[in-house]
């Protein structure tokens, strides 16, 4: 399994965290009309998974002003794509001794161990460990291209990685934070932290 990098896992059970990066084609700003529809590649029409996450598109694209109409009206050609993987991350933690060897220490010198000797409440200071854990990475991604000429002039990534993670899970945090002060920046990562839903803790 690949390592997916350095970093701390998330401690709050209240929020989700995304990291989103997009990219723009030239000087494009969100051009109108704000039409679209969607183009299904081959095989994925039927899809009742790919169908869910479209309508949930569907309403981040509304709120961020799209208007989704028949393909002839379309301005653009909105797709997506999404995928998981395994993998593992490495966590630095710091540990505190039991408070039973963590008292103060005693006397002039450091001695671990106290006036009761082995084992006694003496100090134990807090320790750094680093570990692999293994977690989920979900991804989404969203292409925006000319209906017109076919040219792709938009494209966000949304990837979100986990302990307990599963795309499915993941996916209406994906698709909510893909669309959080869009477009945005071309090329600069940003970190979008959602409320979690009271139903999926």
């Amino acid at each position: 399994m690949a390592l997916l990098g350095v970093a701390l896992l998330s401690g709050c059970a209240s929020t989700i965290t995304t990291e989103v990066t997009a990219f723009s084609q030239g000087n494009w700003q969100n051009d109108p009309p704000r039409t679209y529809a969607f183009d299904h590649g081959a095989g994925k029409e039927g899809r009742f998974e790919d169908q869910t996450y479209e309508q949930w598109l569907v309403q981040a694209l509304t709120g961020v002003g799209f208007e989704q109409v028949a393909r002839p009206q379309a301005h653009y050609l909105v797709n997506m794509e999404y995928d998981s993987n395994a993998g593992l991350m490495r966590v630095q933690e710091t540990v505190y001794p039991d408070p039973w060897y963590g008292g103060p220490y005693w006397g002039p010198y450091y001695r671990p161990w106290g006036p009761w000797g082995w084992g006694g409440p003496g100090y134990w200071p807090p320790q750094t460990i680093v570990r692999d854990v293994p977690v989920t990475q979900s991804t989404l991604r969203v292409f925006f291209k000319d209906a017109a000429t076919g040219r792709r002039v938009y494209q966000v990534t949304a990837q979100h990685r986990d302990e307990n993670a599963s795309l499915q899970a993941a996916m209406p945090y994906l698709i909510r934070s893909a669309f959080v002060q869009f477009p945005g920046e071309s090329g600069r990562s940003r970190r979008v932290t959602l409320p979690l839903d009271p139903n999926d803790k």
